[in-house]
């Protein structure tokens, strides 16, 4: 090898760092950082997060809020403008926008697009606390504010429970007690019921019988929040114990709603002699579910985060099998979507082809280079991918379908 020519009074230039020179020079400690990188690689993959889809911040919280008999111009300068110029407040606010309608309004509370994770869940803090602060200032008789900001959540896994001659609330008993079985899965977050009807007991009076007793339905609600009303009626103390005293007396049924005895002026009078009292499912319903054409509750199951959607998803499916044993008989559990299904094949798919990348580019190396430097770079795949799957684990990457997209690029 030629030397550098130096110029006569010409200081030697320092030589430059090269990687595979140094990597030749100490190949023991080269050897030990490839199978160390190759271990924690392959231990990075195995052991990281798998779901179907990237999580996604939605960086937009719902606000309702009712006020019942209230007219647009009431709600908007009672109500709306006061939870607006709070919510205004808030860091990385955006812009917020209102829609109001007699009785009730929505307001959206937008963040910015430059926001990011804690700024977004912080900003819904402030928002919650913000507006707790002025509850009170709100007028009497105002139902809410209610806050949704959960719009990021996906199910891994769907389940429909249909029985035939099951009632819906029947069947919504039934999901509640799967549903606290799979709240105990390591893994899952929360679980939500889709498609319950909720029981509503209606009073039904002709408008002629209201006009003969001079009864307005008013009066009637009034009488009926009453009954109910839970106020403190004291206790006794004594020298060895205190004791509470209660006012029984809660409608708790039709027939004690039937038995609700009205006062209208100097006679008293029989709800039930003017009324009709029946119990049923809400009319008309928020959302009705069927499943298989017949009618259904489904079960909405939300992993946590930095779970593994396939191992969860088993744990799942054997404390479903146990639950299946355990049903009424007519009841039945069937599933709508598998996520850990779909994460499975899309990993199965990404580890054959990086198997078939690894033979192809040994093959190509071996045949064109020999076998000594068609090692060398054949070893470079693995290598590289050992490297990126520990990033990927320290930087909280899960395998989705975006990373597994980019992986095999």
């Amino acid at each position: 090898m030629s030397k550098p020519f130096i110029l006569p009074g010409q200081p030697p230039q320092p030589s430059r760092f090269n990687l595979s020179r140094w990597a030749i020079q100490h190949a023991s400690l080269t050897r030990f950082l490839v199978v160390l990188i190759l271990a924690a690689g392959g231990l990075s993959l195995f052991s990281m997060g798998q779901k179907e889809d990237p999580d996604f911040t939605f960086r937009v919280m719902v606000i309702q809020v009712a006020w019942p008999g209230a007219s647009v111009h009431e709600m908007q300068s009672q109500v709306v403008d006061k939870i607006e110029r709070k919510a205004q407040e808030a860091p990385h606010l955006d812009y917020v926008r209102s829609y109001t309608r007699p009785g009730s309004a929505t307001i959206f509370v937008n963040f910015q697009g430059e926001a990011r994770g804690r700024e977004i869940t912080d900003g819904f803090y402030q928002v919650r606390k913000k507006i707790g602060d002025i509850r009170n200032t709100l007028p009497e008789g105002v139902v809410g504010p209610f806050f949704n900001d959960e719009f990021g959540d996906t199910y891994i896994t769907l389940h429909a429970l249909t029985g035939e001659g099951f009632s819906y609330p029947e069947l919504k008993a039934e999901a509640k007690r799967i549903r606290d079985v799979l709240l105990r899965i390591d893994g899952v977050e929360k679980v939500d019921l889709l498609g319950t009807q909720d029981e509503k007991i209606f009073i039904e009076i002709s408008s002629k019988t209201l006009a003969e007793r001079n009864i307005s339905p008013l009066e009637i609600r009034e009488a009926l929040a009453a009954q109910n009303t839970v106020a403190p009626s004291g206790r006794v103390e004594t020298g060895e114990r205190s004791v509470r005293l209660d006012v029984e007396g809660f409608l708790l049924s039709v027939e004690e709603i039937r038995e609700l005895r009205l006062r209208i002026g100097n006679d008293v009078i029989r709800l039930g002699d003017i009324a009709t009292v029946t119990r049923g499912l809400e009319d008309p319903p928020v959302a009705k579910v069927r499943y298989q054409g017949q009618k259904a509750v489904i079960l909405g199951v939300v992993m946590a985060s930095g779970a593994k959607v396939t191992d969860v998803g088993k744990t799942i499916n054997a404390a479903l099998d146990k639950v299946k044993a355990e049903l009424p008989i007519g009841l039945e559990l069937g599933q709508i979507a598998d996520q850990p299904e779909v994460v499975g094949k899309y990993v199965g798919e990404f580890l054959e082809t990086l198997g078939e990348a690894l033979l192809i580019v040994l093959a190509v190396s071996f045949l064109s280079l020999g076998w000594r430097a068609g090692l060398v770079v054949a070893l470079t795949i693995p290598l590289v991918l050992g490297a990126t799957f520990l990033t990927m684990s320290l930087m909280g990457i899960d395998l989705q379908r975006i990373s597994l997209g980019a992986l095999i690029i």
